[in-house]
């Protein structure tokens, strides 16, 4: 194989975050695994609209979302958590999965 794989979904997750972040490439820009990287594709997403722990994790490449909302929060953002209960791709059921909120007002 010539690089890494990923799948169709989130190559356009990927292009969609690229073009609102003017990043140069959707494979670069969702493969960078840094904190700083994971931060700045959850925030991005995040202005745009809500996100569960699953999404994250599936299309964002953010490993563990509530790292990087725990830093934005203490970074002035202010990010509210609902849980909820919801499915993954394979249609396993997961109780208390936590949606994040950007809310206006917050840093920046």
């Amino acid at each position: 194989m010539s690089g890494p794989q990923i799948r169709r979904s989130q190559a356009v997750s990927a292009a969609r975050l690229r073009d609102r972040t003017n990043k140069t490439s959707a494979t670069d820009y969702i493969t960078n695994t840094s904190a700083d990287a994971q931060r700045n594709r959850l925030l991005a997403y995040l202005k745009h609209g809500s996100i569960t722990t699953i999404d994250a994790r599936r299309s964002l490449n953010v490993f563990q979302p509530a790292a990087r909302v725990f830093e934005l929060r203490h970074r002035g953002y202010n990010i509210v958590t609902h849980l909820m209960d919801s499915h993954d791709d394979l249609g396993r059921p997961h109780i208390r999965v936590a949606l994040y909120s950007l809310i206006a007002g917050g840093a920046k």
